[in-house]
């Protein structure tokens, strides 16, 4: 069995009990892809693998494959864990032969950046980070996980603060900077409730939305499936409040105005956002709302001025958008 240090929770890396455990206790599911026969505390008590010589960690690497520990496999690849070093990953793409030998390319474009990619391997073969917690969306009307995953909903739209929906807008945008779109239609967001993070895991410059749209808040929506949940309404109004603050934040070549469409509605589309949103005046609002910051922004408002236009925005989602959910009574937390 490995164990190793966490200094801020301890949980064991199987799912039982429920949230409200989780919340009076701050013992709980570690909620990632592991053996359940490992206790995972997170800590960092062996030395960094890429500070390591490069021998070491191609030897580390081939050692991590030969094992075969799989955290998951889609149809292109396979991730493995990395014995020992569990801030890593080892990512291998199918086509490759297990026996062949690797360098290590210190070379990483902004793809791989956004990826989360820390080196390249030969082969289709890529170390990255390990980004804990569970993708919450549901391709599988059969997902095993189904009603973890509507839980960690709940922690969402009730219990998570503004910062990660602020960080996890940020980082959308940001590799739009760069020409690289985030991969909404998959499982390719993770939410980590102990740590309330929220990161995208798969970008793309191939990826092209058939709906023609570029907004981080409707495309962060999609990937946490909460379309049609009692859960919409908050999550959609946090996204639109940490957008907000986004503005007043990051200087204007940072927000892609030239890219956004700041249309939130159905457009015959199955897989558009808020297809199942309960009020579609809220999203008329809200677009007019955030519109007229986009302009103050745009126009170069002085920025007191602006934190006013911010402030009165969130007094909005909070009094509108999030006070009451979809089924009509007050959420708790």
């Amino acid at each position: 069995m490995l164990i190793n240090l966490n200094t801020k929770y301890s949980f064991i890396n199987t799912y039982s009990g429920s949230f409200q455990n989780f919340r009076n206790t701050k013992t709980y599911s570690n909620l990632s892809p592991l053996p359940c026969d490992i206790v995972s505390f997170s800590g960092n008590i062996s030395d960094d693998l890429m500070n390591l010589p490069a021998k070491k960690i191609i030897d580390i690497c081939k050692l991590a494959i030969k094992n075969g520990t799989k955290l998951g496999e889609g149809r292109e690849a396979v991730t493995y864990k990395i014995e020992n070093y569990p801030e890593y990953c080892l990512r291998q793409e199918k086509v490759y032969e297990k026996s062949g030998d690797f360098n290590i390319n210190e070379f990483l474009d902004n793809y791989d950046k956004a990826n989360h990619v820390v080196a390249r391997l030969d082969g289709g073969t890529t170390i990255m980070k390990y980004i804990p917690g569970i993708p919450v969306k549901n391709i599988d009307s059969f997902d095993p996980l189904k009603t973890m995953k509507n839980e960690i909903r709940a922690l969402l739209a009730n219990e998570f603060e503004e910062l990660p929906f602020l960080k996890v807008i940020e980082q959308v945008e940001d590799a739009k900077s760069n020409g690289i779109d985030f991969d909404r239609f998959g499982e390719n967001i993770h939410v980590d409730p102990l740590n309330h993070e929220i990161v995208c895991i798969d970008f793309s410059p191939k990826i092209k939305d058939y709906s023609g749209e570029y907004n981080p808040i409707s495309y962060i929506y999609d990937a946490l499936d909460v379309d049609g949940t009692q859960y919409s309404k908050r999550v959609f109004g946090k996204l639109c409040s940490a957008y907000a603050q986004r503005l007043i934040d990051s200087p204007i070549n940072k927000l892609n105005f030239d890219k956004l469409d700041m249309n939130f509605y159905h457009r015959g589309c199955i897989n558009d956002p808020f297809n199942h949103f309960p009020e579609r005046e809220i999203l008329t609002e809200t677009r007019d709302y955030l519109r007229q910051i986009i302009k103050a922004k745009k126009d170069n408002k002085p920025k007191e001025e602006l934190a006013k236009m911010v402030a009165d925005f969130k007094d909005y989602i909070d009094n509108n958008v999030m006070s009451f959910n979809d089924f009509g009574y007050f959420p708790y937390g």
